[in-house]
C-alpha cells in the first residue's frame, strides 16, 4: 500500500537544503542539466512546495514564480507513478488561484505533456530546446477565485496548502466576509488603504453600503488629501441614485475635480460583480452585487490588476451623465 503524501509550502530560507538535494538528484545528476541553468537566481523570490510522506521523507518539489510560471517540478525516482506529481501540481495551482493569478504557464518536458494536459494545461506555442531537452510551452487560464465566508457556527476547513510568499511582504490571501457588518468593516479597511486612487464599480451604489458614514469620511479625506488623488466610480443606474439624493453623489458634486461618477451604457446581468480597488494593491469584491458575501485583500497586486483591467474596460465604455452634475436646490 502506498504511503500517504501531502504537500506543504516551503520557504527557501528554511528548506533550501532539501529543495537543492531533490533538484540535484533529479535534474543535475539525472538529466544532466547544467548547474548554471538549474540555479538561475530566482529561487529566493519564488514560492516553493514540497511533497512529504507520512514517514517524513521529502520526495518531490515545485516552485511558482511571480510571473505565474510553474517550474522545477521534480519527484524522486522511487516515488514516481504514485500520483505525487499530480498532488504537487494541484497544490501550486490552488495556491495561485487563491492569490488571484489569471494565467499560469510552464515549459513542460515533451514526455510530460500528457501529464500536464490532465491537469488542465494546453499547448500555447512551438517546441523548443532547453538544456538539451525538448520542451513545450503550456498554459492554464484560471477562473476568478471566490471562497464564500462561513457563518460563525460553521468550522472553517483547513486549506490543502498555504501559499508561501517572501517574509518581507504580507500574504496575498483573500479574506472572506458575510453580512453587512463584516462587509462594511473590510470595505473601510480597503478604502482607507488608498493613498492616491480608488476605483469603484457597483450597479447602484447600494445605500446600505456606500452611505456608511465611516466610508463617506474616508472618501472625503482621500479626495482632499493630495493634489493628484482621484476617485472614479462606475454605476449602471444613474436615475436611481439621483432620485434618492445619494450621499456619494452629493460628495462628488462638491468635489467634482476629484470624484467622477460615470454611467455604463451596457446593462449588466443580475449576477454582475461589484468591486473596489485601492491604488494597485488592495481590493474588495462582491461576486454577486445583490448579496453581502464577498472577499477582500489589502495587498494582492495580481488580483487588483486583474480587476483594474476590467474597470478600465468598463470606464472606456462609460459616459458622463449631465444629471449627475446638476445640483438641485
Amino acid at each position: 500500500m502506498a504511503i500517504p503524501v501531502h504537500v506543504i509550502p516551503a520557504a527557501w530560507e528554511e528548506h533550501q537544503a532539501v529543495l537543492r538535494q531533490i533538484r540535484e538528484i533529479v535534474f543535475i545528476a539525472g538529466q544532466q542539466v547544467p548547474r548554471e541553468i538549474e540555479w538561475d537566481g530566482l529561487d529566493e523570490t519564488s514560492q516553493h512546495f514540497l511533497a512529504v510522506n507520512e514517514l517524513g521523507e521529502y520526495i518531490g518539489c515545485a516552485r511558482l514564480l511571480d510571473s505565474g510560471q510553474i517550474g522545477r517540478m521534480a519527484v524522486l525516482e522511487a516515488h514516481r507513478g504514485l500520483g505525487v506529481g499530480g498532488l504537487l501540481l494541484k497544490a501550486v495551482v490552488d495556491a495561485a488561484g487563491q492569490q488571484g493569478f489569471e494565467r499560469l504557464f510552464l515549459h513542460a518536458q515533451a514526455y510530460a505533456e500528457a501529464f500536464y494536459r490532465k491537469g488542465g494545461f494546453v499547448l500555447c506555442g512551438d517546441p523548443f530546446e532547453e538544456a538539451g531537452i525538448t520542451h513545450v510551452p503550456m498554459e492554464l487560464k484560471l477562473p476568478l477565485n471566490f471562497v464564500p465566508a462561513l457563518s460563525p457556527e460553521e468550522p472553517r476547513p483547513a486549506p490543502n496548502v498555504i501559499p508561501q510568499v517572501p517574509a518581507d511582504r504580507p500574504s496575498a490571501s483573500p479574506t472572506p466576509f458575510s453580512g453587512l457588518t463584516d462587509l462594511l468593516s473590510q470595505l473601510r479597511e480597503i478604502a482607507g488603504s488608498a493613498r492616491r486612487r480608488l476605483c469603484i464599480l457597483h450597479p447602484n451604489l447600494d445605500q446600505e453600503i456606500f452611505e456608511d458614514e465611516g466610508l463617506l469620511t474616508i472618501l472625503s479625506e482621500l479626495a482632499r488629501s493630495a493634489p493628484r488623488s482621484e476617485i472614479q466610480i462606475i454605476v449602471l443606474d444613474t436615475k436611481l441614485i439621483v432620485d434618492r439624493g445619494h450621499k456619494v453623489l452629493e460628495l462628488a458634486r462638491r468635489l467634482d475635480e476629484k470624484i467622477t461618477i460615470r454611467h455604463l451604457r451596457e446593462r449588466a446581468n443580475l449576477d454582475t460583480s461589484a468591486f473596489v480597488c485601492a491604488d494597485m494593491e488592495g481590493y474588495w469584491m462582491l461576486p454577486n452585487w445583490q448579496q453581502f458575501d464577498g472577499m477582500s485583500d489589502v495587498n494582492n497586486p495580481v488580483m487588483c490588476n486583474r480587476l483594474l483591467e476590467a474597470f478600465k474596460h468598463a470606464w472606456e465604455k462609460s459616459v458622463d451623465d449631465p444629471e449627475l452634475r446638476i445640483i438641485h436646490i
